[in-house]
């Protein structure tokens, strides 16, 4: 476990005035690590960790910002569970001389808090692999690497520069890996030509491919149009808030932090224009410059449909005429 006390338990959390004993905690403190924190970083990167006897400086960095995400998930999960007594005989509400429960407002505001502490800090910790990606080899070679280069779209970076809401959130970008794979297999791919988009996959996991000006701007417009259908997609399941923060859990009472229903739609209506826009400016691009010197996957494959040249009229138009020839 990346929190092995409660001593390092109080410190990540902070603020504790009261007694608290590591037996009662330690099952949300394990729950807190196997359902947050190894699913963003993998099972991997969190056993280097657990089993690093003397970390690193940049392990240490990163268990700080991993250590404050465990802390408030664990407080998320055990919040509510020991507010109430619980045994054979159900779940009491516990009462003192000096202490009662806390109203609704008051768990809702503590709940709300977790999640945004703990969210915040794993996105913190997130950023800081990414940034400090050599010195993690363990994770650069593991599923979980926020880097994916075998996609169109990258990164978070990248995806904020074609969907700029995105805001450079690696959690977000993490939860549509698989949304931009099936949106490139099933939209780009019949869109591009089998040949075309294959050639350009394998451009992509080259270290040091190069591209052509014709194909950087065609590249551009294709990324667009690939971001903005990856969202039109997968925003109906997407637990964001009005800023865009992918919520790891709702405070499970009020929700009031959700996108609600009318908007959600209004970003879907958006995006999908948008994707239409950049479709018609993709595909009137590869038209204009598809030769075979230029594109010639496209040109060659049955994806190409040049505009039919429409045959005009013999007579020629004349000021002097009173009609025209067409």
């Amino acid at each position: 476990m990346l929190i092995n006390s409660i001593e390092q338990l109080k410190e990540a959390i902070g603020g504790i005035q009261q007694t608290m004993n590591w037996r009662t905690w330690k099952p949300f403190v394990q729950q807190a690590e196997m359902l947050y924190i190894v699913p963003a970083i993998g099972q991997e990167l969190y056993a280097e960790l657990d089993n690093a006897t003397t970390p690193t400086a940049k392990q240490t960095s990163l268990l700080t910002w991993l250590r404050i995400s465990i802390a408030e998930y664990a407080d998320l999960l055990g919040g509510m569970r020991l507010v109430l007594h619980t045994s054979d005989a159900g779940k009491q509400s516990a009462s003192g001389n000096n202490m009662q429960s806390p109203g609704k407002w008051m768990i809702v505001a503590a709940r709300k808090e977790a999640i945004n502490k703990a969210d915040l800090a794993l996105e913190r910790a997130l950023q800081f692999l990414e940034t400090n990606a050599a010195d993690f080899p363990t994770w650069r070679s593991s599923g979980s690497y926020t880097y994916s280069k075998k996609l169109f779209i990258s990164s978070a970076t990248e995806l904020t520069t074609y969907f700029p809401p995105a805001r450079q959130s690696r959690r977000v970008y993490l939860a549509l890996r698989d949304y931009l794979a099936k949106t490139e297999h099933y939209y780009l791919k019949p869109l591009l030509g089998e040949a075309q988009y294959a050639t350009w996959k394998e451009k992509l996991l080259e270290d040091e491919s190069t591209w052509s000006a014709l194909e950087t701007e065609a590249l551009q417009m294709l990324r667009y149009l690939l971001a903005h259908q990856t969202f039109f997609e997968s925003i109906t399941f997407l637990n964001i808030d009005q800023d865009w923060r992918l919520i790891s859990e709702t405070d499970g009472i009020s929700n009031e932090e959700i996108l609600p229903t009318a908007r959600r739609q209004e970003m879907r209506s958006e995006c999908q224009r948008q994707v239409q826009e950049f479709q018609s400016r993709l595909t009137a691009h590869l038209m204009a410059h598809a030769s075979d010197s230029e594109f010639a996957d496209y040109f060659s494959s049955s994806a190409y449909k040049p505009a039919r040249t429409v045959a005009g009229s013999r007579v020629n138009n004349s000021a002097e005429k009173k009609y025209y020839g067409f």
